[in-house]
């Protein structure tokens, strides 16, 4: 069954209706978003001249809800624009659109008679063949199906999104007894591949997978911090990042779920799993009802497990609760031996292990919670998923984490770990008994760069499914794929002629390592493939230059060995800009500075929809000095020189406004929010195209690098004829900067700084309209940033930011 979802709607306008529309307008569906009309008029509705008739009022929920999606932050969309692809409306007026669409979710408040009245009223619209899904957390797909016609129930499952729908990967697909088979693959390859997501096949259970584990761990955490007198900033720096965990670990977590609704998906397992042998661990402590009773709630009534608030000298404080006396205070600081010995660990799996062998407070708590994690996500196979991959796969996508619960048992030791549970008085699941009596040590393993996991009614192990169009770079490492290599990068052979150039220092920052990889692999790639793609599996693409040694080289006054870095460093982006073979970058998460810089030398960006993407380097007190400023200049200013018709050039051209686009954008270091936003600050190309889902990406780029070579690949040649606007624009913008500083915008370095990029992109002391090359514009580009490194506010930026993360006001 292949099925293009062309139109879809959207039943429900609350904050996860809306913003499950504004994804799919994202990805270029049509999307009509449909609610109730509003019971009465209100106040407001009478001050602006409304009546029950006025088109306003009649769709004000539906109105509400594309405000809310266009005002969040995080922003649901990419660029505002795609909110022209949402039509608003209701379902009294309106639901013959429903007639016309491919895809209806269902968005509505969490009951199952409303739900059902829902149904009722789509199905008199419904064409045959249109699918329809419910974006429930907890109710029964065969619950909500009853009563509805044959080809309803054949077409109907659960699609449960996680909030906010943009971001978090995680999908759950949960079918009723009549789903068509081709149904559920029709959505879950449109989930995958057009939304983005990562899908994950759960039984009709209440709360599907990643609630149904999440919530127990959660009250486990609970139970064990009451029980070992801990406080919450202690739980959650133990239940954080340094196992895996995202940095809002456990109780920021539960505050910005809100405690009403972790409650409520609590209860859903209460009520709806009698047979759950852990059942009564879902049972709230006093503590937390007594927490709901004082509107405790979290972020929605300000505060919860902590709360927002100002000392006395009016600086912004977090305070804690004790969860005894339901009283605020400031938060204690952490003091755990073996938290911190973890902390000094290398790599989760080590930081994981450290803590759930320690024998201090820290490791008994960290032993106690997680073991109840191993064994309860043991017993839910087949309950609530088939195998160990999906519920794997529910954890992390869904929570953040780096490893799922039996990825986490591998770390620690699956035969060790149980050793040490059976001394506790655990009762170990019967299947995990048999893999290890069978001589079986973990339940992943991977050979010949293939990644295998235990099933569990063959007792062997079977092929991790990978699909088409995935390519992971470690794997063919391990099958000896790799050209090249050193600490920084690798050149790996991705098949069919193309190359992959893979970052792998820490945070991919771009240092001497890198820079010998990139004019390996542009010599390589030359003279054995057929193009090359830049692309890694890290968190982000590239942060950038390695400051640290920048600073180094600055505070010690090694201006000759600073100079040659970043000449070196020009000119091998120059050499893959130049290549005679197509080079495509493929970026996502951060590509700051020197990551920019790279996918501003290639021909071509296939770029992933969470690309944040942007010349950062003002906010350290330096410009972009390997082509940032150059690229800019010429990408905003080159359509000024076109031939125009008749093969004439344009006589007159007036510089300044678009030289100062490319002001504004580098000396505010703008960001993207999004691949697409990064076009529109011209740091991307409309060519460049974009790859929802993150896991097809280097796929993809490869394809490109196909694409341009079926077409014929003619390379670059160096712009010797680059007209600059001179130096007459450059005293414009010089003024335009001390206006900022005399109203109090800019400080005195932003303007030395400010200054510098100003001069850089008017091409120096010069008269408009001189012609100049690349390499000039490079020589200034270096010229400034060493000046600036010998800055002392400059290396104090530099150095504030290694230390704390943080740009310095200064």
């Amino acid at each position: 069954m292949e099925k293009k979802i062309k139109k879809a709607g959207v039943i429900g306008a609350g904050v996860m209706g809306a913003t499950i529309a504004a994804q799919l307008a994202n990805v270029g569906i049509e999307t009509f978003l449909l609610d109730i009309v509003p019971p009465e008029l209100t106040d407001d509705d009478k001050k602006k001249g409304l009546t029950k008739e006025s088109k306003a009022f009649r769709d004000k929920f539906g109105q509400n809800g594309l405000n809310i999606a266009l005002k969040s932050r995080p922003a649901s969309f990419y660029v505002p624009e795609n909110a022209k692809l949402m039509t608003i409306g209701n379902l009294e007026d309106n639901l013959e659109w429903l007639s016309d669409v491919d895809w209806i979710i269902e968005v509505v408040v969490e009951r199952l008679d409303i739900k059902k009245s829902v149904f009722e009223k789509i199905e008199t619209v419904l064409k045959p063949g249109t699918i329809v899904t419910s974006n429930t957390s907890g109710i029964s797909a065969k619950a909500m199906c009853e009563d509805r016609t044959e080809n309803f129930r054949k077409h109907f499952a659960i699609t449960h999104f996680f909030n906010p729908p943009r971001y978090m990967k995680l999908l759950e697909i949960v079918p009723n007894p009549d789903t068509l088979p081709e149904v559920i693959e029709t959505l879950a390859d449109i989930c995958e591949k057009a939304l983005g997501k990562g899908v994950v096949h759960a039984k009709d259970t209440s709360n599907f997978v990643a609630n149904r584990i999440g919530t127990y761990n959660m009250f486990s955490v609970i139970n064990a911090m009451v029980e070992m007198g801990l406080t919450v900033e202690a739980v959650d720096k133990l239940t954080g990042p340094v196992i895996g965990n995202a940095k809002s670990a456990s109780f920021r977590t539960a505050d910005l779920v809100g405690l009403d609704t972790l409650l409520h998906v609590a209860d859903n397992v209460y009520e709806g799993c009698p047979d759950d042998e852990k059942k009564d661990v879902f049972k709230p402590p006093d503590f937390i009802n007594q927490m709901v009773e004082k509107k405790l709630l979290g972020e929605k009534t300000k505060q919860g497990f902590y709360k927002k608030t100002k000392d006395s000298k009016g600086k912004k404080v977090i305070l804690s609760l004790d969860c005894n006396t339901l009283e605020y205070s400031p938060q204690e600081k952490v003091n755990l031996a073996s938290l911190e010995a973890a902390k000094n660990v290398s790599g989760t799996p080590q930081k994981m292990k450290s803590l759930y062998y320690a024998k201090d407070l820290a490791g008994k708590f960290t032993f106690g919670h997680i073991s109840e994690m191993f064994i309860y996500a043991a017993n839910r196979i087949p309950e609530i998923a088939d195998d160990i991959v999906n519920i794997d796969n529910a954890l992390k996508w869904g929570f953040g984490r780096k490893m799922g619960p039996f990825e986490t048992w591998d770390a620690v030791g699956v035969s060790k770990s149980v050793a040490k549970m059976k001394e506790a008085g655990y009762e170990i699941p019967s299947w995990v008994q048999e893999l290890l009596d069978s001589g079986k040590e973990s339940f992943y393993k991977k050979e010949a760069g293939v990644l295998y996991y235990y099933d569990i009614p063959s007792k062997d192990y079977k092929e991790v499914p990978v699909k088409p169009g995935i390519i992971l770079l470690p794997s063919l490492k391990d099958r000896e794929k790799q050209v090249a290599g050193n600490a920084g990068a690798s050149l790996i052979d991705i098949g069919d002629g193309v190359a992959c150039l893979e970052f792998h220092s820490k945070m991919n920052a771009i240092g001497e390592d890198i820079m010998s990889m990139i004019v390996q692999s542009s010599d390589i790639v030359s003279r054995d493939f057929e193009g090359l793609v830049i692309a890694n599996h890290g968190t982000n693409f590239s942060v950038g230059a390695n400051l640290a040694m920048l600073l180094f080289l600055a505070q010690e006054e090694e201006w000759d060995d600073l100079d040659w870095a970043i000449k070196a460093l020009q000119d091998a982006f120059m050499k893959l800009k130049y290549l005679d073979k197509p080079v495509v970058a493929a970026p996502a998460g951060m590509a700051l500075g020197g990551g920019c810089e790279i996918c501003l030398a290639s021909d071509r960006v296939r770029f992933a929809a969470e690309t944040y993407m942007g010349l950062v380097e003002v906010g350290v007190g330096v410009i972009p000095s390997w082509g940032g400023c150059k690229e800019l200049l010429i990408r905003n200013t080159e359509h000024l020189f076109e031939v125009q018709r008749g093969g004439v050039y344009p006589k007159q051209i007036e510089f300044m406004p678009f030289v100062a686009r490319a002001f504004e954008t580098i000396a505010m270091a703008k960001v993207s929010t999004s691949g697409p936003e990064a076009i529109k600050l011209g740091y991307l190309r409309p060519t460049d195209k974009l790859t929802v889902n993150r896991d097809y990406l280097i796929e993809d780029a490869k394809k490109t690098v196909m694409a341009i070579n079926l077409e014929g690949y003619t390379p670059l040649r160096p712009l010797e004829e680059i007209r600059v606007a001179g130096e007459n624009t450059f005293a414009m913008m010089k003024l335009a900067l001390w206006t900022m500083h005399e109203q109090g915008f800019a400080l005195d370095h932003d303007v030395t700084v400010g200054t510098k990029v100003a001069y850089v992109l008017c091409g120096g002391n010069v008269l408009e309209n001189t012609k100049v090359s690349e390499q000039y514009l490079l020589d200034l580009e270096r010229e400034a940033f060493l000046s600036l490194c010998g800055d002392p506010k400059t290396q104090a930026r530099i150095e504030h930011m290694l230390t704390t993360g943080k740009p310095l006001r200064n």
